[in-house]
């Protein structure tokens, strides 16, 4: 046994000899389970650990309606009670993109970024808003041709379509294709609407709004520093998450915003890019909203919405701008001009491409879809630009930096009219237009500031432009990305003592999905949950399910029926059901039965493993023929005394060795525990009081298994459980090889399947001594 010594060694003195301990084989922990699957988020390409449904939802999510995936999960933590957790792999199509904010810097132009901020991963979670114009080359009642080729599936899924030829009409658009071919809902006209316009044109209008859920931004004055610092709050969906209150915009800052936010293993929330190049000042600190006032009253606060800026280095050229009449439509954007000749230009917009030619001294109203004269683009402002004293020169750049606020967007925030002069002085936001920020009646906005001076508004912003990657999944990416034995992430859990750890696919019926999730299993040691389709209602169909098409596994187990109908807690009706896979009821319902027993050597099934959300199962009433199914090894779901249970304590096996299912679990679990608990004993001396220590800690382990739990059974110890690590199975050639051989023998529980009971009347002599 190894030793430390402490004292002299080869000189006079007191010397201590500090022996190690014994090495005890450390529990691993019980009921917990692996799917992969779609979630509405979460890290792509990670293992995801959720020990509680808090951590789920903080990390994954809720329910969606691409998946059933969030619903087992939910189910699962409702039926384990604490006991423990799942570890999850998102899978995409790798088309997701993450909602996006460009934050700007309080002075300079309008549109001057210092950094962005992104949801931390993709999914319409952090913001779906979008916008974009297109011109139809063909059209029926229900779909849009668009020639788009940069579009994703269903990229424009819940969106709205408008026609501004075909008035107060709203399509709602239900999907789309990679090749810019729109469908519209089953019950629209659109031809029928547009053949009844006038010479109506081909442009289209598509846009998503976020309701409501997306990730928010709030940005504030640090609160130590709050002249050259600022501070950065979180929510999501409307709900404060965290604050970060004081940022550094200088990398050499200990307090540096990017990796403050970057480097927060608690943020699941936003990840930070700096875009800042210039030197580090007060005025790069970011602000909701900062420019300068055009107009004030008591009560309202006109802001300038816009700014010129003329690149001519040669010809120094100085004309000047007017924007036309603005609406709330509009939207924040940069439009660069390259001029072509004097007075001649291409306009270009960073939101909505090329947007045609402008010539000055004539008003320019941007033209809708691809360059055609009518209608104008209702996103895009109006404006007209007129020559200065000196002309321009082809080459030369005007740039037009337009940034309203959002129409009501403010509300509920605050306004600083004067920020410079009058830093503390603020009148909350009761209204607002894309230019006009209105204060509550009695405000008093004039006392504080006047024309030019700076104002900034503190306000959540949400993010935008989010995609979900779900549309153009395939069975090779649910594989490839949750069951390939090589590359799951689901490796990553070995040496974190997890035990058996059970696996499935919510949701996926898939042949060849779930046959590489039972390979994942056999190769692993762990299990794999089959599941039947909801359309698999017949004894018949689901024994030819497991022997013909999916195949047979020791690591394999599958309940029938496979799915329940719940109560659809998301529904607006009441008493609306919802068809779900049982896969998180039962291994929720597993998990706290081990935990209670303290182990897999108790069945996990019978009258105590109730599932009671589920309302009834797509059998019907019918009574299933357990005769046929249990020898199978498929598992029932049964009703007895008005609650359906889990039936059956079977494995899919090929070995009858390991037809029992708590028998394979409890193997597994042991398995699993030894393989990660015996480190410290490679490299030790090799001889036989090593093997003395390699005894002790597995007796040590499996004592306990034996009295009080009763997950191995025998009269004695020795009985339940044989070990044997000596000179017989430990030869001095053994140990040249570098091996040290222990060979345990368990007599693992058994089981109650059938309660035979022999009743009969008593004969004239029978007695009962």
């Amino acid at each position: 046994m190894a030793q430390k010594r402490y004292g002299p060694v080869r000189g006079a003195g007191v010397g201590v000899i500090e022996q190690e301990g014994q090495k005890p084989i450390e529990q691993a922990a019980f009921g917990w389970a692996g799917y992969a699957g779609i979630l509405e988020k979460g890290p792509v390409g990670e293992l995801i650990e959720a020990q509680s449904r808090a951590t789920f939802e903080k990390i994954c999510g809720g329910i969606i309606e691409d998946s059933v995936l969030p619903d087992c999960c939910f189910d699962y933590y409702n039926n384990a009670r604490g006991a423990g957790g799942l570890l999850l792999r998102r899978v995409t199509d790798g088309n997701e993109v993450q909602a996006t904010a460009t934050l700007y810097a309080r002075k300079g132009d309008l549109l001057t970024p210092m950094g962005t901020l992104k949801a931390h991963n993709g999914g319409r979670w952090g913001g779906k808003d979008a916008k974009f114009l297109f011109t139809a080359s063909s059209k029926t009642d229900t779909t849009i041709t668009t020639g788009v080729a940069t579009w994703t599936t269903d990229q424009w899924k819940g969106a709205f379509l408008s026609n501004p030829d075909i008035p107060n009409k709203v399509y709602e658009v239900v999907g789309n294709t990679s090749a810019g071919v729109l469908t519209l809902a089953a019950d629209s006209l659109y031809l029928t609407d547009w053949n009844a316009e006038v010479a109506p044109n081909e442009d289209g209008y598509l846009y998503m709004a976020n309701d409501g859920k997306a990730v928010s931004y709030l940005l504030q004055d640090g609160e130590e520093n709050p002249d050259t610092e600022f501070a950065l709050s979180i929510f999501v969906d409307g709900a404060f998450v965290k604050k970060y209150p004081d940022l550094s915009t200088d990398p050499t800052s200990s307090r540096y915003w990017v990796n403050l936010i970057n480097n927060d293993t608690s943020n699941y929330e936003v990840v930070a890019a700096d875009t800042w190049t210039g030197a580090h000042v007060a005025d790069v600190r970011p602000a909701n909203h900062y420019g300068a006032v055009d107009s004030v009253t008591d009560t309202i606060l006109t802001a300038i919405i816009h700014d010129f800026t003329i690149n001519s280095p040669i010809a120094e050229g100085n004309p000047t701008i007017a924007l036309g009449v603005t609406t709330d439509a509009m939207v924040a954007q940069k439009i660069t001009i390259t001029m072509t000749a004097a007075a001649v230009g291409d306009a270009v917009s960073d939101v909505f491409g090329d947007i045609g030619e402008v010539t000055f001294a004539t008003p320019f109203n941007p033209p809708g879809g691809l360059g055609g004269a009518t209608p104008v683009n209702k996103w895009i402002p109006p404006f007209t630009i007129t020559a200065g004293v000196a002309p321009l020169i082809a080459t030369d750049v005007l740039v037009i930096n337009y940034k309203p606020f959002v129409a009501d967007a403010l509300i509920g925030g605050r306004l600083y009219p004067d920020k410079v002069n009058a830093k503390r002085t603020y009148f909350n936001i009761s209204d607002n237009t894309h230019d006009t920020i209105t204060a509550p009646d009695g405000s008093t906005m004039t006392d504080v500031c006047a024309p030019a001076d700076y104002f900034l508004v503190e306000t959540a912003q949400e993010m935008s432009a989010g995609v979900d990657g779900n549309s153009d999944l395939v069975d090779g990416d649910y594989i490839s990305q949750g069951w390939d034995v090589n590359s799951s992430v689901f490796n990553r859990i070995v040496n974190r003592n997890f035990g058996v750890i059970k696996f499935a696919t919510p949701g996926i019926s898939s042949t060849g999905v779930q046959k590489a999730g039972v390979a994942y299993a056999d190769a692993k040691n762990m299990q794999y949950r089959y599941q039947a389709a909801s359309t698999v209602v017949t004894e018949i169909a689901a024994i030819a399910l497991v022997n013909d098409t999916l195949g047979r596994s020791d690591y394999a187990v599958m309940a029938f029926p496979s799915y329940a109908y719940v109560i659809d807690l998301e529904a607006t009706e009441d008493g609306k059901l919802k068809l779900l896979p049982l896969t998180g009821q039962i291994h929720g319902r597993e998990a706290a039965i081990a935990k209670s027993y303290d182990g897999y050597h108790k069945a996990q099934a019978g009258t105590e493993a109730v599932l009671p959300a589920v309302i009834k199962i797509p059998t019907g009433e019918a009574i299933l023929d357990e005769e046929s199914l249990n020898p199978v090894g498929i598992q029932v779901i049964k009703k007895i005394r008005g609650n359906f249970v889990i039936w059956g304590d079977r494995t899919l096996s090929t070995n009858p060795t390991w037809k029992w299912k708590h028998q394979r679990e409890l193997m597994s679990h042991y398995e699993n525990v030894l393989r990660e608990n015996f480190d410290w004993i490679v490299f030790a001396i090799n001889d036989p009081d090593e093997q003395t220590n390699a005894i002790s800690s597995l007796v040590q382990y499996f004592l306990p298994e034996w009295r009080p739990k009763r997950a191995i059974r025998g009269d004695t110890f020795k009985q339940a459980a044989i070990i044997k690590v000596d000179s017989e199975n430990n030869t001095d050639s053994t140990r040249a090889g570098g091996d040290m051989f222990a060979e345990i023998s368990l007599k693992l529980a058994d089981t109650v399947e059938r309660f035979i009971i022999k009743i009969g009347k008593q004969g004239i002599f029978d007695s009962v001594a």
